[in-house]
């Protein structure tokens, strides 16, 4: 979904499967501000089709974009020569567009800092924070080390604790995880369990599984980007939230389309913030 200031652009598509779309700019608009609320790879033509409409109309325009997920972040290095490293490329088209600025949320590698021009990162931070308020006496649990460095001083003067995945690198699926810090610390108390994305939830299945096994209370969970496919059969046969793991996950809806009792979007992006 594409917005330009708040109003949502509507792309039509002719018998070919080719784009139409209708967009009047303000003569007299010195601004424009472009929500991109990622629904698939194909809207990164979308834009570019609708940010050079802007800027050939009104030259003189600001136009600033802000799109909470950043696309093709997964795919930040290439270990093969037949892998295409899209994240460049995508970086590549941003840096071809007339952008005054480029806003991300949590991105998921940072390798986009080093690709995106007139890069502006947003941090969790006060998502961590109001967590942090709804669950005081919490033990946080990061599920590697990655996670742990970056949210880590979000939520400092906390018990914490992060994991280790063990991972087969044939089929990239988590088969253990191991806990380190302060794993005394996780008996009878609850646990929130922090990081950027969640895709079928083979982690949080097993951090979650693992924490169980300790002690652990309540189990809740924030992740800046929730993809809708964390509700869809994996984990033998079942979703992560069938399993009696969990109590809630917090998200934003940055990519989160679905509607789940145990899913509670935090922060929206067109609208604000979510107690």
């Amino acid at each position: 979904m594409i917005f330009v200031n708040q109003e949502k652009i509507e792309f039509k598509n002719f018998n070919d499967g080719s784009f139409r779309v209708k967009y009047e700019v303000d003569p007299e608009g010195q601004h424009s501000h472009i929500l991109w609320l990622y629904d698939g790879a194909i809207e990164a033509l979308q834009l570019w089709y609708l940010v050079k409409h802007i800027h050939e109309r009104m030259p003189d325009q600001i136009i600033d974009l802000e799109m909470p997920y950043c696309c093709d972040a997964r795919m930040d290095r290439c270990q093969n020569r037949d892998e295409v490293f899209t994240l460049k490329y995508f970086a590549d088209l941003l840096n071809a567009l007339p952008l005054h600025s480029v806003k991300v949320f949590d991105p998921h590698s940072h390798v986009c800092e080093a690709l995106i021009n007139r890069l502006i990162v947003e941090t969790p931070i006060y998502n961590l924070h109001l967590m942090s308020e709804l669950y005081p006496k919490a033990v946080w649990f990061f599920p590697d080390a990655g996670a742990e460095k970056r949210y880590g001083p979000m939520v400092p003067n906390k018990l914490s604790c992060f994991g280790v995945k063990h991972r087969d690198w044939d089929t990239q699926e988590i088969h253990d995880l191991s806990i380190f810090g302060a794993i005394e610390s996780i008996k009878n108390n609850d646990i929130i369990i922090c990081d950027d994305i969640v895709s079928r939830g083979s982690t949080l299945y097993s951090a979650a599984k693992q924490l169980k096994e300790l002690g652990a209370n309540n189990i809740y969970v924030y992740v800046s980007h929730c993809e809708n496919t964390v509700l869809q059969p994996h984990i033998n046969g079942k979703s992560l939230l069938d399993y009696d793991l969990i109590t809630k996950l917090y998200t934003t809806n940055s990519i989160y389309r679905a509607e789940h009792p145990k899913i509670h979007v935090i922060e929206t992006f067109l609208g604000g913030y979510n107690a």
